[in-house]
């Protein structure tokens, strides 16, 4: 089991675009736990695979997908991959959000550290 606590650099104010937290199940790659996107919450799953767990697997990656479990429904899906493993030290992710409330779709792509 690891767990995953990364960032996105903090704006001048302080404040992170996503921030990450997942607990990861290592022996079959489900990933679960929340993703903050631009102060809102979401509730996520999603798999991994690490490099050098099969074959021809030369890097990291992951996806995942949620809700933020409102009325008016927002989605969320990211794909990205990674460097360290089990413990990433950086994710280079792409996030798209898609809302029931106002049909905007809204795209973010950058690197999450550790916090």
């Amino acid at each position: 089991m690891s767990t995953w606590n990364l960032g996105s650099e903090p704006n001048q104010q302080g404040v992170r675009d996503v921030v990450i937290a997942f607990q990861n199940n290592d022996a079959n790659g489900a990933v679960a736990g929340t993703l903050q996107f631009e102060g809102a919450t979401y509730s996520v799953n999603g798999n991994w695979a690490a490099a050098g767990s099969i074959p021809g697997r030369n890097f990291s990656a992951f996806t995942l997908w949620g809700t933020d479990n409102q009325a008016a429904t927002k989605y969320i899906a990211a794909a990205g991959t990674l460097d360290g493993g089990a413990n990433p030290t950086s994710i280079q992710m792409n996030l798209i959000r898609a809302s029931t409330g106002n049909d905007l779709q809204y795209g973010w792509s950058g690197v999450l550290t550790p916090m």
